[in-house]
């Protein structure tokens, strides 16, 4: 009963950490793309710009949902991804995933793999699909540099008008020899560019239906 007391007691502890932490250090609008808005704050940790995209569509919640989880697809939208696929399938949310990006000379390619999540709360419908850096799974290959610092968070919350909000968060280091101040200049392009090719997709998964989902 004592190590339970302490166990509560140090997680409660923790969430209020992360509370003061996260009112530290706000996010900061940046500006509005074609109807993206971007907001930004610094990793302390790294002083590499954290992400935090947010935008609408009208699609149904499965056509969203079908289309972020389309693995071979991915490509298609998401700023010069080549190479995707499914290292390990755990179940229908579940799962560890490997991408390959392609980085302008005179920079080297990134790779990284990440063990994702999904949930879809039971009340409001909302889905949020986790996804964490899981580097060790296998081995890093000669000439790619290996992500090893990457957390992102996509949610999707349906809205009464038939809309859908997107709220898509990314902290990630490119490690390698890329300037801090060099990514931070460009730090929203890539994701900004592919959630614009994300909306060009939608329209091909207008009929699709996801298991897990409840609409």
């Amino acid at each position: 009963m004592r190590c339970l007391t302490m166990l509560l007691w140090l997680s409660a502890c923790l969430a209020l950490c992360n509370d003061i932490v996260a009112q530290n250090n706000p996010w900061k609008f940046r500006h509005d793309h074609n109807g993206v808005q971007v907001y930004t704050r610094k990793d302390s940790a790294t002083g590499i710009l954290e992400l935090k995209l947010r935008t609408e569509v009208r699609a149904s919640l499965n056509a969203v949902v079908a289309l972020a989880t389309d693995i071979p697809n991915l490509k298609n939208w998401a700023y010069r991804l080549k190479e995707s696929h499914l290292v390990r399938g755990v179940n229908e949310t579940e799962g560890y995933l490997y991408m390959r990006t392609d980085f302008p000379l005179p920079f080297s390619d990134r790779d990284m793999v990440v063990h994702y999540v999904m949930k879809q709360d039971p009340h409001t419908k909302q889905v949020t699909s986790v996804s964490k850096s899981a580097h060790h799974l296998i081995p890093e290959k000669e000439g790619i540099v290996r992500i090893k610092i990457l957390e992102t968070k996509w949610t999707y919350t349906p809205l009464p008008s038939g809309m859908v909000r997107l709220e898509y968060q990314l902290k990630s280091d490119p490690a390698g020899n890329i300037p801090k101040w060099l990514v931070n200049l460009a730090a929203d392009d890539g994701p900004v560019k592919s959630i614009m090719g994300l909306k060009q997709q939608l329209g091909k998964y207008e009929k699709a239906s996801v298991g897990f989902l409840r609409e």
